[in-house]
């Protein structure tokens, strides 16, 4: 390639073959640090270095022959108006382009770029020749440099704060519209040291001091002092300053800003004076109060009760961690709790003993104590209020209430969980429409999952019917749900609702909700099913009468063996008087003693159901289990109870193989036997009564047969509750006890009792127990 541009010694000429020149003129071309390349007027590379290559991320044999838009297609776009201008005449130009190479896919980077024209000695074009320098870097720099200059001018004009900057004498030279602003001085009174006038005069001296000792001894600077206010008055503000450097160490201004603490100010001083009234208020409390600061647990307030209660001890300034007795270390360690976890702490009902009457006699009472964390300005827990209110006679009520109360405790808590359990369904519709918002569970489940789609008459008949509690049909307009969409007023009104899942009773109540939170507005209306309501106060109703039942059965029961007692001691009193002999006597009083004891054991056995049934009632009793042969236990109390079966003109037909072995509570089986014996007895006197034990899969099986009165099918279940009984008190004695007692034992073993019986036919009591 020739160029005639360039000149050369002739004599270093001579000396210079073409092949060297042609050699050094490769070398420079290989060797230079930017992009060198030629391309023809078709735009192929016919000659590139290995600087501009590397720059395209291809090998330079990949460039020769191949058009610019193949080497770099991403760029082509913004080349192809460079290469277009050359080629139309233009001469050599700089310009700026960025994209991406091979080198780098999908990064954009920058270069320089010179495009010049490649012309023979005859001025014909020949192609374009192309010197390519990466400015990557440098523009990433610039760039970040401005976004930087950008981002510091923005936060700085953003501040609501005043700022202000002075050169290294602590002169403003820029205008600083933000102080401008603030203190409303013009430019020209802010400018040098005028932006000093600004500050209070009786601030401004100690300011300038601090000033002047900070551009000493180049450091920050921070005061607070009062500055003026554009609207007029001063404010309280903390002024900082803060030196910029240059690279040689010195000063090369100041960036001063001026924080506006007024309210916070006034914020403490209204905090101060809340602490002073809230100490008036806690030291004439009727409350032990005190107040510990710090992590020292430093007494800083005590008020007369607690001076009391820590026996007139003067405990100001003096830290808990003094006292290192048992309360108080417990003491100490509630008032950490609640000084580290910021959160207060109750201590219910404590017991604390002192000198309370001043008297030198101790005696011990009740406190509520409450472990409040106090906060300072900035919220974080500096102190921790100790509040103590005396509940002594609060819960010698609360115990004497709970005894009064305890007789009619278990019918209270079956009241509260038919209470609790009272289904109530919620529903939200659409205001005028009365389309279905929102509906809860147990409505769903009453409508069957299907419920009215707004205000057609169509959708209210079929299998969502709504009637009066007469059966009458309702109209559209007569529903209460449909009346109280279109805006009227609905409160306990009746309806009958006709599902697939039932007839609901329900007591329909609406109130309007006004669109809010994001909501819209709506109707809510709240169905109750009086249905459910009045079958529970039928149920109440039965257990109030069972309970009256029982009260006049057990008073009738109780007195009945005083009677005889009674007849039979003034007897025996006439007989000592009138006795001839003391043998007679000591017949008279041994045949006494036998009746006397009869009634005695009827008693005991009354009293004993009631405290098993009480017992049975509260916390269960651990069982005592032990290896038991059900065999041994019925053989045993049919031997105790001969006697009696012989009173009662019944023979005892015993079926018991032994070897019938489990792990039961011997005393608790013995109390199954002699429940079931005793009843039979009772309701077949005058006949057999059968005990049979037998052993089967996995359980072991005891049944009492008895031919006597029998049980109705519909007592068969009730027989087994308390106070219940399938027959008249008045023609068979008890409190109707027994069997539940008995079941409640039989269950306390993982097993079950059940009865079959026709009336007259008898009964048979059958008890299934695990041997597992």
């Amino acid at each position: 390639m020739e160029s005639h541009s360039a000149s050369f010694d002739p004599q270093a000429s001579e000396s210079i073959t073409e092949a060297h020149s042609r050699l050094l003129l490769e070398t420079l071309v290989a060797s230079t640090p930017v992009g060198l390349a030629v391309v023809d007027m078709e735009q192929r590379f016919v000659q590139v270095n290995e600087a501009l290559a590397v720059m395209n991320g291809l090998p330079r044999e990949a460039h020769l022959g191949r058009k610019v838009q193949e080497i770099v297609p991403e760029m082509w776009p913004t080349l192809r108006p460079q290469y277009q201008r050359v080629l139309e005449g233009g001469g050599a130009q700089t310009v700026e382009v960025s994209g991406a190479t091979s080198k780098d896919l999908g990064v954009e980077r920058h270069f320089h770029v010179s495009y010049y024209p490649v012309r023979t000695g005859a001025g014909v074009l020949l192609g374009i020749g192309v010197i390519v320098a990466e400015v990557t870097e440098q523009r990433r720099a610039h760039d970040a440099l401005r976004a930087s200059e950008q981002r510091y001018r923005s936060l700085v004009e953003a501040m609501a704060q005043p700022v202000w900057t002075t050169n290294a004498r602590g002169e403003v030279v820029e205008s600083a519209p933000r102080w401008r602003a603030f203190t409303g001085q013009t430019h020209e009174e802010h400018l040098g040291l005028g932006w000093l006038t600004a500050i209070h005069p009786d601030d401004r001296k100690r300011v300038v001091r601090g000033w002047v000792e900070s551009l000493r001894t180049k450091t920050s600077y921070r005061g607070e002092f009062r500055l003026r206010f554009h609207a007029g008055g001063y404010r309280n503000v903390v002024g900082r300053a803060v030196p910029v450097f240059g690279d040689k160490g010195a000063i090369r201004e100041w960036v001063s800003t001026a924080e506006d603490i007024t309210e916070r100010k006034q914020a403490e001083a209204r905090a101060e004076n809340e602490r002073a009234r809230l100490s008036a208020v806690l030291t004439s409390a009727p409350a032990s109060i005190a107040i510990l600061s710090g992590e020292q647990q430093v007494f800083t307030l005590v008020n007369p009760l607690y001076k009391v209660l820590s026996r007139g001890r003067d405990l100001l300034g003096i830290s808990v961690k003094d006292y290192p007795t048992p309360r108080g270390i417990e003491y100490s360690r509630m008032i950490e709790k609640a000084y580290t976890g910021g959160e207060p702490i109750i201590e219910k009902e404590l017991a604390v003993t002192s000198d309370f009457k001043g008297d030198g006699v101790d005696s011990t009472r009740r406190f509520d104590v409450v472990y409040q964390p106090l906060r300072d300005v900035n919220g974080q827990v500096d102190s921790v209020l100790s509040f103590a209110i005396d509940v002594t006679e609060r819960v010698e009520a609360r115990k004497k209430l709970e005894e009064w109360a305890a007789s009619l405790r278990n019918q209270q808590q079956w009241l509260e969980a038919v209470l609790d359990r009272t289904p109530v369904a919620l529903i939200l519709v659409e205001p005028q429409t009365g389309r279905t918002l929102f509906a809860n569970q147990v409505a769903r489940r009453m409508a069957g999952g299907d419920f009215p789609g707004g205000l057609r008459e169509e959708t209210y008949s079929g299998e969502h019917r709504f009637t009066d509690e007469a059966g009458r049909e309702m109209t559209l307009e007569e529903i209460p749900g449909v009346r109280a969409a279109k805006g009227a007023s609905v409160h306990g009104e009746p309806v009958v609702w006709h599902t697939p899942t039932g007839r609901y009773s329900l007591l329909v109540e609406a109130a309007p909700l006004p669109a809010q939170h994001g909501h819209p507005a709506s109707v809510l209306l709240g169905l109750q099913d009086v249905t459910e309501l009045r079958k529970t106060q039928a149920q109440l109703q039965h257990a109030v009468s069972l309970r009256d039942e029982f009260l006049t059965v057990a008073s009738h029961e109780l007195k009945t063996p005083l009677t005889p007692l009674q007849l039979k001691l003034q007897s025996l009193v006439k007989d000592a008087q009138a006795a001839q002999t003391l043998e007679a006597l000591r017949e008279r009083v041994l045949r006494t003693a036998e009746t006397i004891s009869g009634q005695v054991r009827k008693m005991t056995t009354l009293i004993n159901d009631l405290l098993e049934v009480t017992q049975l009632t509260g916390p269960a009793a651990p069982l005592r289990l032990e290896d038991v042969d059900l065999a041994d236990v019925v053989r045993e109390e049919v031997e105790r109870f001969k006697a009696q079966a012989e009173k009662a003109g019944c023979e005892l037909i015993v079926d018991a193989a032994p070897g019938v072995v489990g792990h039961w509570d011997r005393h608790r089986l013995e109390q199954v036997v002699s429940s079931l014996l005793s009843n039979a007895l009772k309701y077949g006197a005058g006949r057999p009564v059968t005990l049979r034990v037998e052993k089967g899969l996995g359980q072991a099986r005891l049944s009492v047969r008895d031919e006597g009165i029998g049980i109705a099918p519909g007592s068969l279940q009730a027989i087994f509750e308390k106070f219940t009984r399938a027959v008249s008190a008045r023609h068979y004695g008890g409190l109707g006890l027994g069997l539940f007692i008995t079941r409640q034992i039989v269950e306390a073993h993982h097993g079950t009792l059940r009865a079959e019986s026709q009336p007259g036919q008898g009964a048979t009591f059958i008890v299934e127990l695990p041997v597992g």
